[in-house]
């Protein structure tokens, strides 16, 4: 196997269209395979050796460099091949290879290939069938599918301790009904490893000489983020005669989380032949290519994520420019969350300061947990920075470009469910979820949606235009066009979202397909980007805030990395995986002896991925790094100052050795905060509509939410609990919480069990889903099915003996000079008694929040029904029920109401 290491910023791109326009002398497009790591991406090199082919053909050199007088010749032939070449996913290259052999391996060729959520509530599914059957607590239901998450990390994972062993026997008889369930016509991501592994380990007769009268040669990018069955699969195929080229940086490897192991790369480096590695930055100036230099050689030289050979010097390109890096400390006596607070308004300010360098869209904000986020908006917003916070999507997977696509989808097949599902629900025809479930229930849908004439309608105008109009006439006329008499879908956009939609729309327009089905291919292949930061020209003219992992494979010219000093979350999984030689593995479970050996080994591993995060965020900028960090020096010892970055570079690096780098200590008394208020004209919605700024300080408005009371001071006291923002996850803070707490509420109104794949799939299709990855929707939803697992064993006995049962009842109670607005999420009467019930999904039991909220709604019920009923917060997450005293909820409603019950 050959290796090359490209470091970030090299020019790796470039260095394979010319690898593969130097092989084209020898072997036809279609023989040649390229493999990436996401159909973006895939999409991505396809245009660019199709771009390079047509230079060829103009100029006789790609980048001033000959590929041949043959190459030369056939450029314009080879750049029509080269759109319908193998250039694929990882999964996709390997299920294309399996279709080739599929009736000699046990598959019907026209399998379907499942995305990772679809495939895991196939698995849920059985598992749960499996307890049921057995008689075995639904405990076992998550420990079952950690172990199936677990399986890309071996071919055989055994199990090591009493426990382990004997959820291996169950998961053994769960992956027989799983994969009897699949029958050779479904498979899911580490189906296709696996399948692959065994096709090119020991392959049927005959199998070998198709593979290799397909395929001539293999390119693998990003090789270091491949998993243990992907290496094993690659290893397999070029001992089989393929031969087998692959490009990456061990020092870039940073989704240990998704299964990858940095050690496959080292195993292909160690072993296989190493190519000229790239060690020229086409991206970097050289204060920038010094300080990474810098980083890597200090890492290394602790064995912090890098080995000796892996960190070599790197040269710029470019010396015009010379490169800024600054490194700012805020340090004090107060805890770690006061002095973020600081750091995020000193940061703030000096990207205040530079904006007179850059435009806010060239600079990006990079944090490493989104739980350093919430104190960073408000900071902005006091400054009056314009900011979009990515919520782990890309521009393609943006609310708005998803709505235009299932329109178009759902004009071109309205077939297709999950399209059809989001067209209905979304902006351009909006049902609710309770018509969904009733349109989709139905045998026909499309039958189904007679009984909403409005919704047909629409959809038919929408069939109208893709199928007479060209795509792109299509797509214009789509965003611009009134619906039927009404407002456009374009004036409905706030103006973020608009300049997202122009900017597609210039996208699309150097595109312009000649067919629907291509303009939808082209879309989907954007869309599955795993890249949150990128935006295409013509997007707003705002700050970027952003993971590293978001923004892995982005540039920006100015790029400040924040809160240095955030530890890693605590690890409660109950199930670690250990590997001993590579590609072999033990796990064991929590309350086994051997699980603290296994549990160590996975800290060991995410204390040296950690290292890598920090090189892959410092290499975002091309011309200017920003680092922030807070430093309290009586916390030096705590758990979150020894797994932060800046213990490294506190500790390690030497001001005086480094002249590029300009470091300050700025005492946190010293930190300014601006003294006015941010102009309106400053005021940037988000790409999901909410408002990046506070409102200024007002009276409350004539209509409010009683839980919005609640919120009001919520951020304050998020920074001011630092125990609180190490503890609470990410998906806490950035959104998951909210739309877990939605499609739970909804599957518990509906009295689903979430026990078929058919409501499972509903909830996927609510447009709230839209902006996660495929990972983060099968984490929402494995939430969402342990909520109403939970409820179901808590009130199971109390739903079917209800008298009256009423769910999501809206309300509206006038008191004093503010109408409260809300919804109850359950009012019913059992035994003669009235409940008035609402569903938290909180991570602890605080019942007391929620007193004015709940105060709220008894009154209203009072007033409205003339009832007296028992009031209860039920805690999903904790199967914890608490019965509430109407004394203290008429006394927080008191307390912030004043006279408003008397006046009421």
């Amino acid at each position: 196997m050959k290796v090359r290491v490209a470091s970030a910023g090299t020019g790796k791109t470039t260095a394979l269209v010319f690898r593969y326009l130097e092989l084209l002398a020898e072997y036809p497009p279609h023989r040649i395979a390229a493999v990436t790591f996401t159909r973006a991406a895939a999409a991505q090199l396809r245009t660019r050796i199709h771009g390079a082919l047509l230079e060829v053909a103009r100029s006789g050199s790609y980048k001033g460099r000959s590929v041949g007088e043959k190459v030369q010749k056939q450029a314009l032939h080879y750049a029509e091949l080269v759109l319908g070449a193998p250039i694929h996913t990882i999964h996709g290259f390997f299920a294309e290879t399996l279709r080739l052999v599929a009736p000699l391996v046990g598959l019907d060729p026209e399998f379907v290939f499942l995305d990772a959520t679809e495939a895991e509530i196939i698995f849920r599914e059985e598992a749960a069938a499996y307890l049921y059957l057995q008689e075995k607590g639904d405990e076992l239901e998550e420990l079952l599918l950690a172990r199936y998450r677990k399986r890309p990390l071996a071919e055989e994972l055994r199990p090591i301790g009493a426990r382990a062993i004997e959820l291996e026997a169950s998961y053994r008889a769960v992956e027989d009904r799983y994969w009897s369930r699949l029958g050779g016509k479904l498979l899911g991501p580490a189906d296709v490893e696996l399948k692959a592994i065994q096709l090119f380990s020991g392959p049927p007769a005959g199998a070998m000489e198709r593979i290799l009268s397909r395929y001539s040669y293999v390119f693998v990018d990003e090789y270091q983020d491949t998993n243990p069955l992907q290496v094993r699969a690659f290893t397999a195929l070029e001992a089989n005669g393929v031969p087998v080229e692959v490009v990456g940086d061990p020092k870039q490897s940073i989704y240990a989380f998704r299964n990858a192991d940095v050690e496959g790369f080292r195993k292909a480096l160690a072993e296989g032949e190493p190519l000229t590695r790239l060690d020229i930055s086409y991206r970097h100036a050289p204060g920038i290519v010094r300080f990474l230099n810098r980083l890597t050689r200090e890492l290394a030289l602790g064995e912090l994520g890098f080995k000796g050979q892996e960190a070599f010097d790197v040269s710029p390109n470019d010396t015009s420019a010379a490169g800024e890096v600054e490194l700012f400390w805020v340090t004090g006596p107060q805890g770690v969350g006061e002095l973020r607070v600081q750091e995020a308004h000193l940061l703030a300010k000096r990207l205040r300061e530079l904006r007179s360098r850059f435009s806010w869209r060239e600079m990006a904000v990079l944090v490493r947990s989104r739980g350093s986020v919430p104190g960073l908006e408000a900071a902005f917003s006091q400054w009056g920075i314009p900011y979009v916070t990515s919520q782990a999507r890309g521009f393609y997977n943006l609310p708005e470009v998803r709505d235009l696509y299932h329109a178009l989808r759902s004009g071109f097949d309205a077939g297709d469910r999950l399209s059809l599902a989001a067209f209905l629900r979304g902006p351009f025809i909006g049902l609710s979820l309770r018509e969904l479930d009733q349109v989709f229930k139905a045998e026909n849908p499309l039958e189904q949606l007679e009984h909403f004439p409005l919704a047909l309608e629409r959809l038919r105008q929408v069939q109208d235009w893709v199928g007479r109009e060209p795509p792109f006439a299509a797509l214009t006329r789509l965003v611009r066009e009134p619906f039927l008499g009404g407002a456009s879908y374009f004036e409905r956009l706030n103006s973020a979202a608009r300049a997202n939609v122009d900017a597609l729309l210039l996208k699309m327009a150097s595109y312009q397909p000649e067919r629907i089905e291509m303009l939808l291919a082209e879309l989907e292949n954007l869309q599955s980007s795993d890249e949150e930061g990128e935006v295409p020209e013509g997007g707003e003219d705002v700050v970027r805030i952003l993971t590293v992992h978001g923004a892995k494979g982005l540039e920006w010219p100015l790029v400040a990395v924040f809160d240095l000093s955030r530890g890693e979350r605590n690890d409660t999984d109950k199930l670690h995986v250990h590997g001993g030689e590579f590609g072999q593995a033990t796990y064991a479970l929590a309350g086994d002896p051997e699980f603290g050996e296994h549990k160590n080994k996975w800290k060991e591993k995410i204390d040296q991925e950690r290292y890598r995060l920090l090189y892959v965020a410092a290499s975002r900028p091309s011309r200017h790094l920003l680092l922030t960090g807070s430093v309290q020096r009586q916390a030096e010892e705590a758990r979150f100052w020894r797994e932060s970055w800046a213990r490294v570079l506190w500790e390690r690096l030497d001001v005086n050795d480094w002249p590029e780098l300009k470091v300050q200590v700025v005492p946190a008394e010293k930190v300014k905060k601006p003294t006015g208020k941010p102009t309106i004209a400053e005021k940037v919605p988000a790409p999901d509509g909410r408002l990046l700024l506070p409102v200024p300080e007002r009276p409350r408005p004539p209509v409010y939410s009683p839980s919005a009371v609640r919120a009001e001071k919520s951020l304050e006291s998020l920074e001011e609990d630092e125990a609180m923002i190490e503890e609470v996850p990410r998906e806490a803070i950035s959104g998951f919480a909210r739309t877990v707490g939605i499609l739970s509420h909804y599957a518990i109104s509906q009295n689903w069990q979430l026990d078929n794949h058919i409501q499972l799939a509903i909830l996927k299709a609510q447009r709230e889903m839209a902006r996660y990855s495929q990972e983060e929707q099968s984490k929402i939803l494995a939430e969402v099915q342990a909520m109403t697992a939970n409820f179901w064993r808590m009130e199971a006995g109390r739903v079917g003996s209800r008298q009256q049962d009423y769910a999501e009842l809206p309300l509206m109670l006038p008191l004093g000079p503010t109408v409260w607005e809300g919804v109850i999420d359950r009012l019913y009467r059992l035994d003669g008694d009235w409940y008035l019930d609402d569903y938290k999904t909180d991570q602890q039991a605080a019942p007391e929040k929620y007193h004015f909220q709940l105060g709220v709604y008894l009154e209203a019920v009072r007033r409205a029904w003339k009832i007296e009923p028992r009031v209860r917060l039920v805690y999903l997450r904790l199967g914890q029920v608490y019965e509430l005293r109407k004394e203290d909820l008429e006394a927080a409603v008191q307390a912030v109401i004043g006279q408003g019950l008397a006046e009421g």
